[in-house]
């Protein structure tokens, strides 16, 4: 499922953050060609995978199958330091609460958990982290195709600049919020028993030492579905 670990625990994760490390090479520089992120290890690791990043790999039979990113917008990130262009001059929202959203993605596979895609599980572990951890904003720097989606699924998204080309590519910044109601949604549209993080495995509160709980909502009568608990199936 999807564990949430903080850039401060990675070391005590050494074998599946190598997976990580080396799961977004092979996503991110040999199936997207990015080239500026290519290393002789074949392990993709950039300036901002520090103690104040969480990483957000999902995990199926042992192996990394998809992966986000989010980084606290207070500290450095990728729109501060490196596409600030993006931005045409304005000022994005920062905070405590609010993170960016960056290097999400999911292998190309027929793969799925209890029935359902990974990617969709991908996408719906982190709006239930999200509110787990009490992360109240997300900011992203993505294609409009990206923006679609997430509207469609639940996000309140809110555009912060134009369009731009970048690499070829139109890019847009948004920030997208996550709610209840739209991690309901996720589970209507996709199916989805119960929770998908493995806060077991890694419990990553980015706020303080105590634990993470699941969402009681999602143990509970959804209309008329019962959703039992996923996470662990």
């Amino acid at each position: 499922m999807l564990a949430t670990i903080l850039g401060a625990d990675t070391r005590d994760y050494d074998e599946l953050m190598e997976q990580v490390w080396r799961f977004r090479h092979e996503q991110f520089v040999e199936r997207l060609g990015w080239e500026a992120c290519r290393r002789a290890d074949s392990r993709e690791i950039d300036q901002f995978d520090g103690d104040e990043a969480i990483h957000l790999p999902l995990i199926l039979d042992g192996e990394v199958v998809g992966y986000s990113r989010l980084l606290p917008t207070l500290k450095p990130h990728l729109l501060s330091d490196v596409y600030p262009h993006l931005m045409d001059g304005a000022e994005w929202p920062r905070g405590q609460r609010i993170f960016e959203w960056t290097r999400c993605i999911a292998e190309i596979s027929d793969k799925t958990i209890s029935g359902v895609p990974i990617s969709n599980i991908l996408m719906t572990g982190v709006m239930e982290y999200c509110l787990v951890a009490g992360i109240d904003m997300l900011v992203v720097e993505t294609h409009p195709k990206l923006v679609n989606l997430l509207l469609t699924t639940g996000w309140d998204v809110m555009p912060l600049a134009a369009p731009s080309v970048l690499d070829g590519s139109l890019i847009v910044p948004i920030t997208a919020k996550p709610s209840m109601a739209g991690l309901l949604k996720h589970h209507e549209l996709y199916g989805i028993s119960g929770s998908v993080l493995d806060l077991e495995l890694a419990p990553g509160n980015p706020f303080d030492s105590s634990p993470l709980s699941r969402l009681p909502f999602v143990e509970e009568q959804h209309g008329s579905k019962q959703y039992p608990r996923m996470a662990g199936e």
